[in-house]
C-alpha cells in the first residue's frame, strides 16, 4: 500500500496478509479475505488511526486482548530484528584484511579522501571509522527518535547522506523500522523505506527525512525529478517558468 491509499479513510485493501502502513490490525491479526468473508454482514476493518478506543476493543475483543495483540507486535518486531542482525565486526574484520589498493578503493566508493594518508595504518583506521558510520544502521542500544524505544542491532536507520564532496548531510536522527512504517504522513513526510530495501543497497544505502531534502536529493532517491508541490512543501518555493 502507497501513501497515496494511506491519506485515504475509506478504501478498499487487497488480502496481503499484512498491510505495511499504520496497521495495527492487519499486522497482529493478519486478517485474510477468507476470514473478513467469514463473518459476512458484521465483517468490518478500519485502519489503527482511524479507529477510536472502543472500535479496537471491540476489534480485539476487549482491553486485554488489545494489550496482549499489541504486546505480540513488538515482540514480532524484536524477535525480527534480532534474527535478521548481522554482526557487525564481520566487515570491520572484512577491511583489516584488504590491502593498501582495495583500503584506497573503499574510501573512494564512500565519497572519503585519502590524499593525507601515506601509511596503510592510517588508511585502515579511515576506512574502519567509515565504515562504522555506513549504510547508517541503528545499532544496539540506540533510541528511536519517534517512540523513543531502545533498539536492537540494524532495527532502524539514521536520517544520514554522505554527499560527492565528502559533507554529511541530513539530521542524524534514528528512526526504528516500525515508526517509519506508523508515523503520520503529513509531519514525518513521505519518504520511507523498509529494512529489506536498505539491506538490498548495501553500502550505498541512505535515507533522510523529506524535509532534510536538498536540491537533487529527491531525485537520487526515487529515480525521478522532484514534482513541484513537493518540492514548494520542502523550501516554500516555486520554479519559476
Amino acid at each position: 500500500m502507497n501513501d497515496e491509499s494511506a491519506g485515504m479513510c475509506v478504501e478498499a485493501i487487497a488480502s496481503r496478509g499484512h498491510c505495511y502502513y499504520f496497521c495495527l490490525i492487519l499486522f497482529v491479526n493478519g486478517r485474510t479475505r477468507e476470514e473478513f468473508e467469514s463473518l459476512e454482514e458484521t465483517a468490518w476493518w478500519m485502519h489503527e488511526r482511524c479507529m477510536e478506543q472502543s472500535d479496537l476493543c471491540a476489534y480485539f475483543g476487549g482491553e486485554k486482548e488489545l494489550a496482549e495483540a499489541r504486546a505480540a507486535a513488538d515482540a514480532v518486531d524484536v524477535q525480527s530484528s534480532a534474527a535478521e542482525a548481522i554482526d557487525p565486526m564481520a566487515e570491520k574484520e572484512r577491511i583489516k584484511k584488504m590491502p593498501v589498493k582495495e583500503l584506497k578503493a573503499y574510501l573512494d566508493r564512500h565519497n572519503t579522501s585519502h590524499a593525507d594518508l601515506f601509511e596503510k595504518a592510517e588508511l585502515l583506521a579511515r576506512a574502519l571509522e567509515v565504515a562504522s558510520q555506513w549504510p547508517a544502521w541503528m545499532n544496539t542500544g540506540d533510541n528511536c527518535r519517534l517512540c523513543g524505544k531502545q533498539q536492537q542491532e540494524k532495527g532502524g536507520v539514521f536520517c544520514r547522506r554522505r554527499r560527492s564532496d565528502g559533507r554529511t548531510a541530513g539530521c542524524n536522527e534514528g528512526v526504528c523500522w516500525r515508526c517509519m512504517k506508523r508515523a503520520p504522513k503529513d509531519s514525518f513526510g513521505k519518504v520511507r523505506c523498509t529494512k529489506e530495501e536498505f539491506a538490498d543497497l548495501g553500502e550505498d544505502a541512505w535515507w533522510m527525512h523529506q524535509h532534510c531534502f536538498e536540491d537533487g536529493d529527491w531525485k537520487d532517491y526515487f529515480g525521478e525529478s522532484e514534482p513541484e508541490d513537493e518540492k514548494w512543501h520542502r523550501t516554500g518555493e516555486a520554479t519559476s517558468f
